[in-house]
This record gives C-alpha cells, structure tokens and sequence, in this order.
C-alpha cells in the first residue's frame, strides 16, 4: 500500500482534496455501455472545478481520443481530447520499436486502432497482403476472419501488438468478453505471446499519463485488480477500486493485491473518507468493526455501512496476511462474514 493511501483522512475532509491528479478508467467507473454510472457528472465536474488535474485512461481501443471525449460530454462529464489516453495510443508508441513508420500495418479492431496507426504515419490495413505487423485492439465488428488472417500473419513472422488483455468488460446488458479473450484465440492459433502490450497494467500506459497530465499527487481510479490496481502498484501511484464495474465484494475478499481505497463508485471522491484503525479485538472504519473469529475461521464485520465493513475486513485482511498467510484468503480458507444491510 502506498504512503499517501495509508494517510489518515478524517470524514471531513473530501477524498478528492488529498490529490492533484486523479486518472480514471472508463468502463465500469464512469459508464456502464451508453449509461453513466450514478454521480459520475457531478463527481468530474466538481474535481475539475476544483482545479485537480484529470486524465482519462481506457484499456478499450475501439475508439479515438475525440470519440472518448465526446461521448463523456453527452454524458455530462467535461472532458477535452487531450485529457484521454487510449491503449491504442500505447501500442503503436510500443509498435515503434520494432516497426518504422511508413509500413503496412494489418488492424484488427475499432477506429481507435486505425487512426492511432495514421498518426504515427504508418499505412493501416484492413488487408492483412503484405502487412509486416498486427495491432489487434477490441472493436465490436472483430469477426473470425480478422483474427484468422492476423493468426497466418504472426505465423509468418510478423510482429504483433495488442493493445490490452482485459478478458472481459462492463455493459449495460451484463459482463461481455473483452478484447484479452480474442487475444487468446489467436495466441491459441499462432502459437506464441504477444510482442508487447499497450493497456494497463503494462507500466508504458501510465507513464504516457502522468506526461499526459502530471501531477505530484496522482491518483488512479478503476474497478479490476488485475488492470487498475495492478497500472498504479507498478507506477507506485495510490489507487481506488471502485464497486460499479466488474469487481465486486467477493472479488475484493479474495484478491491478491490491495487498493487503497474503496468505494462504491467515483462518487466516493467527493464524500468523507473514513480512516480505518487498529483495536485489540481488529480493525474499525467509520463505525464498522472487523474481528478473526478463529473457531469459524471467519472475519466478521458489525456495525456501520456495509461499505465500511469492507473497508475494515480488508484492512484486517492485510493486517493478517503476513502471519497466516495471503493464501487463506484468496483460496477462502478464511471466509468473510458482512451481513446483508446498512446499519446506519
């Protein structure tokens, strides 16, 4: 856990205040398909507002900067091109290590992969004749044949790019697979991995980022521990997991990494934070009590929001990691007890 994150924020103080940068993924932390997450409007414009630096940073490569942008604007969030950071954006900056601008380049993905490629100055293809790279990107037009014809190209020596492997992502209509899943179809065909990665939690999207937008105190926001959390543990940036996308509790309890925040959505940026602190019987936060009940191998949360009983069940999750063992957890040896409602 970062120094930052482990600061005590009393429930005066806004979570927001503590930083001067905050990036924020997009898929299940400021919409879920066409819809904004709840609060997700007011949370940017008062952060924003308040004169913090934002940055978007999406894992999705299906679309442009311009599209991004425009899309969070119909959505009531303020946000300018210049502040999103694609992974397309990143795998053709990786792209030019191995490839020199000028060269035909097959696309498999969205117009976010294509137009990334133009701009570096490279020849994008949707004819894979005579391509000497692929960039494969999510697109929700990928067929068979694209994946087919970038499986017969890397089997011939080509270079191969993708821009993240995220297996799944949030919809509207439910979880759907990701642009990682048709990866693997094709890792599965040709027989080898990747050449590189653009996307979190590859280290090259962030530093992109905090160039992007700088900030001696940034904070990264996302709901997957295997991305999100993952990007800003390796760029030692503080990190929030939010509950609105595809990390739930359950996910949480078993997780082999910890962020340092948690909150129901972004909206959490603007509200009081509660600090979470050591008793002799566990952990408490905001109200909520964490204790190990060894006979039921279990920890048991009381009292408070069901929020905040996470919060403390995680804090002592940590706490006891190092003598039992991060095992017991993320195999579920030592279950985890919440209760089903509000206390308070």
């Amino acid at each position: 856990m970062s120094d930052i994150g482990s600061q005590t924020l009393g429930s005066e103080h806004k979570l927001r205040e503590r930083f001067d940068a905050i990036y924020f993924d997009l898929d299940g932390v400021l919409y879920r398909g066409l819809s904004a997450v709840d609060g997700a409007a007011k949370a940017i414009s008062e952060i924003s507002e308040a004169g913090c630096g934002i940055a978007f940073v999406t894992n999705n490569a299906s679309r442009t900067p311009d599209d991004v942008a425009s899309h969070l604007r119909e959505l009531g969030i303020p946000a300018k091109s210049t502040e999103v950071v694609t992974a397309s954006q990143v795998a053709v900056e990786i792209l030019q290590q191995y490839v020199s601008p000028g060269e035909r380049v097959f696309v498999v993905g969205g117009d976010g992969v294509e137009q990334a490629l133009l701009g570096a100055g490279y020849v994008a293809s949707r004819d894979s004749r005579e391509c000497v790279a692929v960039v494969q990107g999510f697109g929700p037009e990928v067929s068979w044949r694209d994946l087919a014809h970038a499986s017969y190209l890397i089997q011939g020596g080509a270079i191969w790019i993708v821009t993240n492997l995220d297996s799944t992502f949030p919809t509207a209509s439910g979880i759907a697979p990701g642009n990682g899943s048709l990866v693997d179809a094709v890792r599965n065909a040709a027989g080898r991995d990747p050449d590189g990665v653009g996307g979190k939690p590859d280290r090259a999207m962030m530093d992109r980022t905090r160039a992007a937008v700088p900030g001696e105190r940034p904070l990264l926001v996302g709901d997957r521990y295997d991305t999100d959390i993952a990007a800003g543990i390796a760029a030692g940036i503080p990190t929030m997991l939010v509950l609105s996308g595809v990390t739930q509790t359950a996910d949480v309890w078993s997780a082999n990494l910890r962020a340092d925040y948690i909150c129901e959505s972004v909206q959490g940026l603007i509200c009081g934070y509660p600090d979470s602190s050591t008793i002799t019987e566990g952990h408490v936060c905001g109200g909520a009590r964490a204790t190990f009940v060894e006979m039921e191998m279990c920890v048991r949360a009381t009292g408070g929001t069901r929020l905040n009983r996470l919060r403390a069940a995680d804090s002592l999750k940590w706490a006891m990691a190092d003598e039992v063992g991060l095992d017991a957890f993320t195999q579920g040896r030592i279950t985890l007890d919440l209760g089903l409602f509000d206390l308070e």
